[in-house]
Formats: C-alpha cells, structure tokens, sequence
C-alpha cells in the first residue's frame, strides 16, 4: 500500500472541496433573484460582460500557476520558496493588465455597448481579486488543507452575499456595481488571510535546501499551460461579446447570463473533483500506483457529471419560471444546452489526464487553442441564427470536441475506453431537445436516467473503483 503521507483519500478531499465550491456556486445562484429583481435583461448583459473581462484579467494573471504550485509543492520540501513564487509572479501580469484596460475603456465601451465605462474598475478589481484567490488557496490545496480550504470559501461565500444584500438595500450604490463589489472585495479580503496562514505554516521550511531550478520548473510547467489559459479566456468570452456585438437584441445576452449563472450549481461537484483529481494524479506518478483504477475513477466521475446534468436540464423550465419570471423567461430555451456544455466541460477537465501525467502541457494548449478557433467560428455562424441559444450550441460542440481530442491523445497514458467515453458524450448533446417535452416525459427521461447511472456505478464498484481508495502498488 502507498505510504501514509501518500495515501490521500481522494473522495475526502472531493468531498470538501465540492463543498467549498458549493458555497461559493450557491452564492452565485442566490444571485440569480437579485438578478430578476433589481436587473433588465440588457443590464444583466452588461453584468455578464463585466465578469467576463474580470474573468480574462484573472486567467492572464493567473499564468496557469496553480497547477504548477501543488506540482512544485510536490517536490520540494522548502514551501516558503514556492509561498514567495506564487505570490510574486502573478504582480506584473496583474499591473500591466490594470494598465491595458484603462488605456482601453473607450473601446471596450463600444464593442461591448456597456452604458457605464467606468464600471470597467470593478471588473479590474474582481479580474485581479480572484486570481489572488486561486493563487492563494492553492498552497492550502497543496498542503492537503481541504478543511480550511473549505472554511475560507464559506467565510468569501457568506460576506459576498451579505455584502450584495447590503449594497442593494441599505445603500446608494447601482445595481452592476453592488454584484462586482460584492465579489471582488471578499476576493481580496480572503487572499489576504489565505497567504498569512500559509506563511505562518511554511516559517520552517525556508531553511531547508530548495531546487536551484524550482523558479524554471515552475514557469516551464506553467507557461505552455498559458496558451490554454488565453484559449479558455476565450472560450468563456466569445460568447457573451459576440451576443454583445453581433446580434441586434442586447437582451439574449441577458438570459445567455442567466442561464449560466444557473449553472453553476454544477460547478461544485465538477471543480471539486478536479481540485483534488490534480493532485492525486500528481503523487500517484511519484508512488506508482494501478493506472487502469485511474482510469475507471475518471469513468465513474463522467457518470455521475452527466446525471447531475440530466436533473438541471430537465428542471429547467421549473427553474426558470420560479427564479427567473417573466422577464428572463426565454432563459429556458438555452439552460438545458448550456447545462450540456458544462457536463461537457466536466469530461474535457477529466480528458487532461493523460497529458498531465506526462508533462505534456503543450498538448492542452494545443487543443485548446484550437477549441478557441473553433469556438469563434460556430458563434460566428449560429449567433446571428439563434441568438444566446447558437452561443450555447457553440460552446457545446468546442467543449466536446476539446474532451474527445485530448481523450485520444493520453490514451496511452489514461487507460480509459474511448468507446465509454463517446457513449457519455451523446447524452448532454440531447439535453436541450429533451428539455422541450412535458413533465411526464421529462420526469421518466430522468427516472431512466437515474437507473442506468446507478447501474453503470455498480458495475464500477464491481470492478474495484471508488473515489475513495487510493491506489496500490
């Protein structure tokens, strides 16, 4: 059996950090009747395309740098010295990337339509808040704290929510700068507390030797990552901007939002696992381990993905009409798709194994820039169709042909059936014309659903697969 150090369990620290990411992805969906309250359907556009410059800010800081801190966290004892990296790094991007959007406010301004230019600041702050909080959590991450991990996100989760209740009642503040605020000074409040306790906790370690490479290794493994990062920035961007620019009615980007923000109630369970899957793969190349369990772990946790998508598809026209109203109503027609393409993307992160394990990043990139491409093209085509529902369709099929490349190409290494994993990919790409029968239908297709899944499950378990064994030698 592996060493006790070693010997993580990975359903323990799934199972925290879903929880973690559960806080803060209901936080999200708490937003959601704020949303429909103090919102048009045009103003939650211009939300929607504030978080996604934040969100680009955030991934071009980020370097790709978290992965490659709990690699490096890994391999040398000296924690202080990759603490220091993983703060230090991130601060020219951040700078320089504040900079780049002051110089090009006005242009954003009328790409984007957005009525309010200097909302732009908000989005700076959240961009650079939250990288500050992946950067920083991730040390926690690495040292196997899930349970303060977990804390952290409940404190950001709690004080975001009460911030916005706050902001949206009790002051003056307008409604789009309370819901950036609302996020983007948590962010930084917790970076803050998250970099303390680990300096703390690494105050020994600086006197132990570290690798005269660690700063090389850390970039050389971060920085093919980048491309991906940039290819992802636009992934998640091209949607709403393209709705923004290209199609007449500023209101679909409205319930494109919307339906995203609903979402991300699936976004726990799919993070979660992938927070602590990385660093599992990670010590399970150091220590050896029985690679075809690995694969039908991954398997298992495709399963599972595809049925928590299944409920919010088929919930969906109860969920938008209960949330949404009346006027976010047409938010219906695009959820069941864009839950599709997040089941999607829950396979394209599990896909990643391969290359991981072998170091080879740059196959990732390379995917991901093409997925990126690819993407672009099918907005181009389908947003002047089909308004949000065309970007939905869009991000479908990139996130599915991202998951089904990078399966083929660490085939050799992930020893996962290509034939399992096309079968999982047909489902999500039926969600949103499943969605359109009535309750009855929609009620057995998840009965069904349900059946099959446990089915499937049993047989893997059969097989000796759980989330919660480790791997042995």
């Amino acid at each position: 059996m592996l060493h006790t150090d070693a010997k993580r369990d990975l359903s323990r620290e799934s199972i925290f950090y879903a929880a973690a990411l559960i806080f803060s992805g209901l936080v999200q969906v708490a937003f959601l009747p704020f949303f429909s309250r103090f919102l048009t359907a045009d103003a939650a556009g211009e939300l929607g395309s504030l978080r996604i410059i934040s969100e680009a800010i955030a991934g071009i800081v980020v370097l790709g740098l978290p992965t490659a801190l709990i690699r490096a966290w890994q391999r040398t004892a000296n924690h202080r010295a990759v603490l220091i990296r993983g703060i230090v790094f991130p601060a020219v991007p951040a700078l320089l990337m504040a900079l780049l959007v002051l110089l090009l406010h006005g242009s954003l301004k009328s790409f984007l339509h957005l009525q309010h230019p200097n909302y732009l600041i908000h989005a700076v702050l959240l961009g650079i808040g939250v990288a500050y909080v992946q950067l920083s959590l991730s040390f926690p991450r690495a040292d196997g704290l899930a349970g303060r991990y977990l804390l952290l996100q409940i404190i950001r989760g709690f004080l975001a929510l009460g911030a916005l209740a706050l902001f949206l009642y009790a002051c003056s503040f307008n409604a789009i700068p309370s819901f950036l605020t609302a996020r983007w000074a948590p962010s930084f409040l917790i970076a803050a507390v998250a970099i303390i306790m680990m300096w703390k906790r690494t105050a020994g370690s600086e006197r132990t030797e570290k690798p005269s490479t660690l700063s090389s290794d850390i970039l050389g493994f971060s920085i093919p990552l980048i491309p991906a990062t940039l290819s992802m920035i636009v992934l998640s961007s091209a949607d709403m901007f393209m709705l923004r620019n290209i199609y007449p009615d500023l209101a679909e980007s409205g319930y494109y939002e919307w339906a995203s923000r609903a979402c991300l109630v699936l976004m726990p369970m799919i993070l979660g696992f992938d927070m602590a899957w990385k660093r599992f793969i990670f010590r399970k190349r150091r220590t050896g381990g029985n690679l075809a369990e690995l694969g039908r772990a991954g398997l298992l946790f495709m399963v599972m993905v595809n049925w928590t998508a299944l409920l919010l598809a088929m919930s969906s026209p109860w969920i938008v009409g209960l949330i949404g109203g009346g006027n976010f109503l047409p938010s219906l027609r695009v959820l069941p798709t864009l839950a599709g393409a997040s089941a999607m993307f829950g396979l394209f992160l599990v896909s990643q194994t391969g290359c991981l394990l072998t170091g080879q990043t740059r196959y990732i990139a390379g995917m991901t820039l093409f997925g990126a491409i690819l993407n672009i093209g099918f907005n181009f085509r389908l947003i002047p169709v089909a308004g949000a529902l065309g970007a939905a369709f869009a991000t479908l099929g990139t996130n599915l042909f991202m998951a089904l490349s990078l399966f083929w190409l660490g085939r050799k290494v992930f020893p996962i059936s290509f034939f399992a994993v096309a079968l999982t990919v047909i489902l999500p790409i039926s969600y949103g014309p499943l969605a359109t029968l009535d309750a009855g239908f929609r009620s057995a297709i998840v009965l069904i659903g349900t059946v099959i899944t446990i089915f499937i499950i049993a047989v893997l378990r059969r097989l000796g697969t759980t989330l919660k064994e480790g791997f042995s030698e």
